[in-house]
């Protein structure tokens, strides 16, 4: 392996690779190119987009919805990420050729994404990263969340936009429903000696709705932050307003992993590594499932890790976390 590779891979710097993927979409006179990009740790493969007879329909679901298809043995859904987006799909036969499928495994569940084209693999910092504006955010309604600037030299002055996957999937329901009820069931009767102060950090709205509604039995104060960055900044607030007793503002810290400016593995080392900080109980909740991702929380000193929004997992590690 490389120095170049294994700094990239290194726990903790903040680091990320995705990929950069393009839709294309019809202005009336003219075809505009828009890039977006998705996280590589999310993806298990990309293919071709399959003779339409192999796709099983659905009835009575969202037409966003394009149906499933049998991928070795595993039927999965397939979601018209153009028409999530509300992208009017030129009918050029040159686009819809090359259309290809990105397979990707998140929060336990295995969904396809149909795009015009998977352009390439692209490195950067999640502080490259930046929360949409205002402007953006209305655009696309909150379905994005981040944006790049200036992505190369190749493609200087263009952005790439990072869509909210956990948004598609549970306004599709995909995932959720079932398991959200019982993690709210679950926590109700947890048995716990008192009701905490909890710091979300996670980008995603959906989440921390979803989050809030989940720990509301057992959270006396809540607060709410969009990124690593901004949870640690509001630590450092908290822990001046506590004159130094940072356990009587704080008693859980529940983070996402990938978020814009510092992702959450960043923070839970910032937070463990100091000294002020690094009894607070930290649990990484996240979407990108599997044993590497639980080794790298464990390696940056997090204190539990479950993948959403399974049920079993979030109660315990967040009713083991409270003291």
């Amino acid at each position: 392996m490389n120095d170049e590779l294994k700094e990239v891979l290194r726990v903790g710097e903040n680091r990320v690779e995705f990929v950069d993927f393009r839709m294309f979409e019809d202005r009336s006179g003219y075809i505009k190119e828009n890039i977006y990009g998705i996280n590589v740790a999310k993806i298990k493969e990309i293919i071709k987009y399959p003779d339409p007879k192999e796709i099983i329909s659905i009835h009575g679901k969202s037409d966003v919805l394009e149906g499933m298809i049998n991928l070795r043995g595993e039927v999965i859904p397939i979601v018209n990420l153009a028409k999530w987006l509300n992208i009017k799909e030129p009918q050029d036969p040159s686009i819809t050729k090359n259309k290809k499928i990105i397979v990707a495994n998140f929060n336990n569940v295995t969904v396809g994404f149909i795009v015009h084209e998977a352009k390439r693999i692209r490195r950067f910092t999640w502080s490259d990263i930046k929360p949409p504006n205002d402007v953006l955010s209305s655009q696309y309604d909150n379905k994005i969340i981040g944006t790049i600037n200036n992505i190369d030299d190749e493609d200087k002055d263009k952005v790439l936009l990072i869509v909210d996957f956990e948004k598609i999937c549970e306004e599709l329901g995909i995932f959720g429903a079932e398991n959200i009820e019982k993690i709210e069931k679950d926590m109700t009767s947890a048995k716990i000696s008192r009701k905490a102060n909890v710091l979300i950090a996670d980008d995603s709205s959906i989440a921390r709705k979803i989050i809030k509604e989940a720990i509301k039995p057992i959270t006396e104060k809540l607060y709410e932050t969009k990124d690593g960055q901004e949870a640690w900044d509001l630590l450092n607030t908290l822990y001046e307003s506590s004159n130094g007793n940072i356990k009587s503002m704080v008693d859980l810290v529940i983070t996402d992993v990938e978020m814009p400016n510092m992702d959450g593995f960043t923070l839970t080392k910032k937070i463990k590594e100091d000294p002020r900080f690094e009894s607070l109980p930290v649990v990484v909740n996240t979407s990108l499932s599997g044993g590497a991702n639980l080794a790298k929380a464990k390696s940056v000193g997090a204190d539990d890790f479950c993948t959403k929004f399974i049920a079993e997992e979030f109660v315990r590690a967040v009713t083991n976390n409270v003291k």
